[in-house]
């Protein structure tokens, strides 16, 4: 999924332009208008998120600790309840996690990989100056279509994209 954001000084173009959108098979809620009055925690709805989330889940030191912690308890109530191949099969999984834990890349993650030139401070003071801005969420079939009808309005300026996916 790829969102655009694009500013415009009169919310008349961008009515037009949404309007537009529609006709070139976009529906309603692929097209956002946000201005100052509906704020900017709309706008927050909408930005991307960071991939610290993901990365502190594999990443971190608690998570770290926390799985070398029931590696090691599963191993010993396992070893006393005389489960030697219960023991095995999740002392080899706890190393699987393990692993994952210290090798992984901390520049990227397993879950979500985003391309994002949106700066949300920068959209924020724009809409805090009275300027508008228009959102569309498009996947990539859509791109030609909001080209066609975006080079036909040069009042836009482009403010950022994003695109997230799943690896």
């Amino acid at each position: 999924m790829q969102r655009h954001f694009y500013l415009c000084d009169d919310i008349g173009d961008l009515k037009l332009i949404s309007s537009e959108l529609e006709n070139n098979g976009f529906s309603k809620p692929q097209i956002h208008l946000i201005s100052k009055t509906q704020g900017t925690q709309h706008l927050d709805t909408f930005m991307p998120i960071t991939d610290e989330i993901f990365k502190s889940l594999l990443l971190g030191n608690y998570n770290l600790y926390l799985s070398a912690f029931i590696a090691v308890l599963i191993t010993i109530v396992s070893y006393f309840y005389g489960f030697i191949l219960f023991s095995l099969v999740w002392f080899s999984l706890a190393v699987v996690v393990l692993f994952f834990t210290f090798f992984t890349n901390q520049a990227h993650n397993l879950f979500v990989n985003t391309n994002n030139t949106v700066d949300p401070e920068m959209i924020k003071s724009e809409i805090a100056s009275g300027r508008y801005v228009l959102l569309v969420e498009l996947s990539s079939r859509q791109e030609p279509q909001l080209k066609r009808v975006v080079t036909k309005h040069p009042e836009l300026k482009m403010a950022g994209n994003h695109e997230v996916f799943l690896n």
